[in-house]
């Protein structure tokens, strides 16, 4: 069943209000309506959290730094690759920086 029927209609109860379905109906939509609309009513929504900016500045860094990261291991394939004399697509790294040659 609906959230807000359930709330407004025990409300009423413990209030001893009597009310059709219907009404109860509307004033739990109206409720509803009223609590989606709140973070602007109070400035929540359009005030910015400073925890975004720090968020979305710490992603943009990480985004640089695995960028730089995949960077670095191509540039390191190429040069192993060169060394070895094999194309670079046969050089792979695994996680505790183990080189394999795929001939």
């Amino acid at each position: 069943m609906d959230y807000w029927y359930e709330c407004i209609s025990e409300a009423f109860n413990e209030a001893g209000i009597v009310a059709t379905k219907e009404q109860i109906k509307a004033v739990a939509d109206d409720v509803k309506v009223a609590h989606e609309n709140y973070g602007m009513a109070y400035g929540h929504d359009a005030i910015p959290n400073p925890r975004d900016a720090e968020i979305w500045r710490l992603k943009q860094q990480l985004r640089e730094m695995e960028a730089n990261r995949d960077q670095a291991e191509l540039d390191f394939k190429k040069n192993v690759a060169m060394r070895r004399g094999c194309q670079v697509q046969d050089v792979s790294l695994d996680g505790d920086g183990h080189v394999t040659i795929h001939r």
